[in-house]
């Protein structure tokens, strides 16, 4: 009987011990995006959009844009709520995996109150497809214009 319960000891000590708490997506923010994007995702002027507000009502209806801006990039000129941002979003998709730009990216929906957190087979999809920033930017326009 002793036998048994110290394999069943050692048993839930190896899973806990190999389980890993899903990354904390506001933490992620904080230290990669919010410098430029602010904490609360309101952006700064001149610099990076509002990750927030009626333009991304647009956005998010295409699920894959968010990931793919995360993973890919985005440069060159664009309009946000009538400003104009002509900086580039870096490629993050070399610097960090899936599973922290999917708690990033679902962190990023819930500033934007929406539901549905991102799964990291959905950037795994995204990263598998060729293209970079001029590609996101073209999904861009193709959502809420140029």
């Amino acid at each position: 009987m002793k036998r048994a319960g110290a394999f069943a000891v050692l048993g839930v000590a190896a899973f806990a011990a190999g389980a890993q708490p899903a990354p904390d997506g506001a933490a992620l923010f904080a230290q990669h995006c919010a410098a430029c994007h602010q904490p609360d995702g309101a952006g700064t002027v001149g610099l990076a959009p509002a990750l927030r507000g009626e333009h991304w009502a647009k956005l998010g209806a295409e699920r894959a844009y968010l990931p793919t801006v995360l993973v890919k990039g985005l440069s060159g000129p664009i309009k946000v709520n009538g400003q104009a941002f002509s900086g580039s979003m870096p490629a993050f998709g070399a610097q960090l995996d899936d599973t922290t730009l999917a708690a990033i990216a679902s962190h990023v929906r819930r500033l934007q109150g929406a539901d549905g957190d991102y799964a990291a087979a959905e950037l795994q999809a995204v990263r598998a497809k060729a293209g970079g920033p001029p590609q996101t930017r073209a999904l861009r326009a193709q959502l809420v214009g140029p």
